[in-house]
């Protein structure tokens, strides 16, 4: 039987430094991200990967969403505005293989997301879905009227049996404070069953001091499985009554750091859409981070 996977945000182009005057063109977001590596991560057949979004009608665009199947990530519910742009993010390491970024999406089309362009149909079809996935970063770029109408949404997926994923991935510079952050997260953790955190995030956010306030905060919120990704520190998995540690593979090699997360939490859904415990696919998502980092960029090759 073949789970049908929806996830919600933005792709943007990706120009990584090679040197300080030669850059690498790539295509990636927090998302995307997730979606190429639960789609390389399910066994063949076993996932229908859609990613929904909003993109232009601009050569990139175009070859952006080429670059989506490349990764068997499918289309079908994202649409294109004429005339739009996708935005475009730069990425800096340094030698510890951790990164900057600086974005520009101010005019992207993504951001039109849940707007009033949206066909009912759309909203409709994603309702249909098994899971649904999306981050704060997916909030971040979208006005607080579209936010509304996704979390109904959400509140129709579960009504309808499906299941909600968010990471609470966070960037200040898409938000006027880390309080209207909350605010939006709160509104989506409020429909939510798996929440994905990284603990560097919520700290900031939501002002959780350490893995085990944050497992709190969400079983308070109603969550009912929840993984606190710490880094090189590995992850702490939870449920209503349970917390377990899980390490990060020791050795690993890290040469960029961009998209371990987004790679962690692809591995994770693949594994518990195929039935596999949270534990072993924890473990699926540390195995796949390690391998992540050791390479330049967000992705893997396809």
């Amino acid at each position: 039987m073949t789970t049908r996977v929806a996830l919600i945000g933005e792709c943007m182009i990706e120009l990584r430094h090679l040197s300080a005057d030669r850059l690498a063109l790539g295509y990636a977001g927090d998302v995307f991200n997730t979606a190429a590596y639960l789609a390389r991560s399910a066994a063949p057949g076993a996932a229908d990967v859609q990613f929904v979004s909003v993109t232009g009608d601009d050569p990139y665009s175009l070859a952006m969403r080429e670059h989506w199947r490349t990764y068997g990530v499918h289309d079908t519910y994202t649409r294109v505005r004429p005339g739009g742009k996708a935005g475009l993010y730069l990425i800096r390491t340094d030698a510890r293989g951790e990164r900057t970024f600086q974005h520009y999406r101010r005019g992207s089309a993504a951001r039109e997301l849940f707007g009033p362009d949206q066909p009912a149909a759309i909203d409709e079809a994603i309702a249909g879905h098994d899971v649904v996935y999306l981050s704060g970063i997916t909030l971040s770029i979208m006005s607080p009227t579209a936010r509304d109408r996704l979390v109904a949404v959400l509140a129709e997926t579960r009504r309808r049996g499906g299941r909600v994923a968010y990471d609470g991935n966070y960037r200040p510079s898409g938000w006027p404070s880390p309080r209207a952050a909350a605010d939006a997260a709160n509104a989506v953790l409020a429909h939510t069953d798996i929440a994905l955190p990284s603990l560097d995030d919520d700290r900031l956010v939501h002002g959780d001091a350490d893995a085990d306030a944050c497992v709190a905060r969400l079983r308070a919120a109603g969550v009912r499985e929840i993984v606190v990704k710490l880094g090189a520190d590995g992850c702490v998995i939870a449920d209503a009554g349970s917390t377990e540690w899980i390490p990060a593979v020791p050795g690993a090699t890290v040469v960029d750091t961009t998209s371990a997360g987004d790679a962690f939490n692809g591995a994770y859904l693949a594994a518990r859409l195929a039935g596999a415990a949270a534990r072993p696919a924890a473990e699926a998502g540390t195995r796949l981070a390690a391998e992540v980092i050791g390479h330049p960029g967000a992705l893997l090759p396809a």
